[in-house]
C-alpha cells in the first residue's frame, strides 16, 4: 500500500502469495523499494514459520521422550521390587490403601488406569503403572510374579471381581484382597479365589459402632495397629518349614530377651484361631503366631522363626 501504491486487498493479495512462496502473479512490476520490501517479507516470513515449527516439534518431542523416559524409569524400579504389594485404583480407598502399607515400610505399586489420578499417585511418591488392572499385560508389568499381595479398590465390583480372576490364574499362591460394594458380591469374590471380601461401608459401620460403645478399647487397638506406639507393636510370625521353633513349646522360646512377648494366638493350617495358647503348647511347622511386643523383640522372634535346626 505504501511501498507500490497499491490498494488494501491487492497489498493484502501480494503479501500472502509472498510469505507462502505460491507466487501466482504479481499484481504491478515493483519498484527498487518493492523487491528490498518483498525479500524482508519473504526472510522473515521463512524465519518465523520455521521458528514456530521447530519449537512445537521440540515440544511435542521432549513431552514424548520425557513420557517414554518416565515408563522406563517405573518399569526398571519395579523390576528391582521383591514381595511389593500391589494396589489397583487410587480412588478414596485406593489411596488409604496405598498410604498405610507405605506408612508401614511396605513397597507399593499403583495401578491405576485414569491419566489425572495416576499423575497423582505419582506425585504422592508411588511407583504407578497407568493402565487396565483387568488386563493381564499390566498385572505383569506392576510385577505380579514378584509381589507379595494384590488389593483392588475399584469402585466397580464386575471391575473387581475380574482383576481377581485374573491374578489368582496368574499367580495361584499370592495374597488378593478385594472390595466389594454389595452383600451379594462378597460370597462371588471368594469364589473368584479372594482370600479376604472388604467392604468398606460394613467395615466402616462396625467401627463406628464399636467407638461408640467401647471408644477407649477401640483407639487403644487403633494406636497399636497403626504402629504409633513406639514400644508396643502386633504382627503375625510364621513357623518356616524346617525352622528351629519346631518341634518347642512357646514356654521354651520365651525367654531372655524374648520374654515378655505376648502370645494372642495362634493359626494352625486348616483349623480355626486358638486364643490365648497355653505355654505347654508345641509349635508346628506351618504354625502362624500373632503377637505383641517390642519391635527389636519381634524382630528377634521372627529371626528365630526362620532359622533352620
Amino acid at each position: 500500500m505504501i511501498v507500490e501504491r497499491l490498494g488494501f486487498w491487492e497489498s493484502l493479495y501480494m503479501t500472502v502469495i509472498t510469505i507462502s512462496t505460491v507466487g501466482y502473479r504479481e499484481m504491478a512490476a515493483p519498484s527498487r523499494g518493492g523487491q528490498i520490501f518483498t525479500i524482508i517479507i519473504i526472510t522473515c516470513g521463512l524465519a518465523t514459520v520455521v521458528y514456530v515449527t521447530t519449537s512445537a516439534v521440540e515440544l511435542l518431542l521432549e513431552g514424548r521422550i520425557l513420557e517414554i523416559m518416565g515408563r522406563r524409569r517405573v518399569l526398571r524400579e519395579i523390576q528391582e521390587l521383591i514381595g511389593q504389594y500391589i494396589v489397583c485404583g487410587y480412588g478414596r480407598v485406593g489411596k488409604q490403601i496405598a498410604m498405610e502399607c507405605q506408612a508401614r515400610g511396605a513397597s507399593v505399586v499403583v495401578v491405576e488406569k485414569d491419566s489425572a489420578v495416576a499423575e497423582a499417585a505419582m506425585n504422592d511418591g508411588f511407583i504407578t503403572i497407568e493402565g487396565d488392572a483387568t488386563e493381564e499385560s499390566v498385572l505383569r508389568k506392576a510385577g505380579l510374579d514378584r509381589a507379595s499381595g494384590l488389593v483392588t479398590g475399584l469402585s466397580s465390583d464386575a471391575d473387581n471381581l475380574f482383576v481377581i480372576m485374573t491374578t489368582r490364574i496368574l499367580r495361584p499362591d499370592v495374597f488378593i484382597v478385594g472390595r466389594c460394594n454389595s452383600d451379594e458380591t462378597e460370597s462371588k469374590l471368594y469364589r473368584a479365589g479372594a482370600d479376604r471380601a472388604i467392604s468398606p461401608h460394613n467395615i466402616g459401620g462396625r467401627h463406628m459402632a464399636a467407638l461408640l460403645l467401647k471408644p477407649l478399647v477401640c483407639d487403644f487397638i487403633d494406636v497399636v495397629t497403626h504402629g504409633q506406639l513406639v514400644e508396643l507393636t502386633l504382627d503375625d510370625i510364621s513357623i518356616e518349614p524346617g525352622a528351629a521353633l519346631a518341634g518347642r513349646s512357646l514356654r521354651d522360646i520365651l525367654v531372655g530377651d524374648m520374654k515378655g512377648i505376648g502370645i494372642l494366638g495362634l493359626k494352625r493350617p486348616k483349623r480355626d484361631f486358638s486364643i490365648n495358647p497355653r505355654s505347654d503348647t508345641v509349635l508346628e511347622e506351618g504354625d502362624i503366631l500373632i503377637v505383641s511386643g517390642a519391635p527389636n523383640q519381634l524382630r528377634e522372634l521372627k529371626k528365630v522363626s526362620q532359622s533352620k535346626r
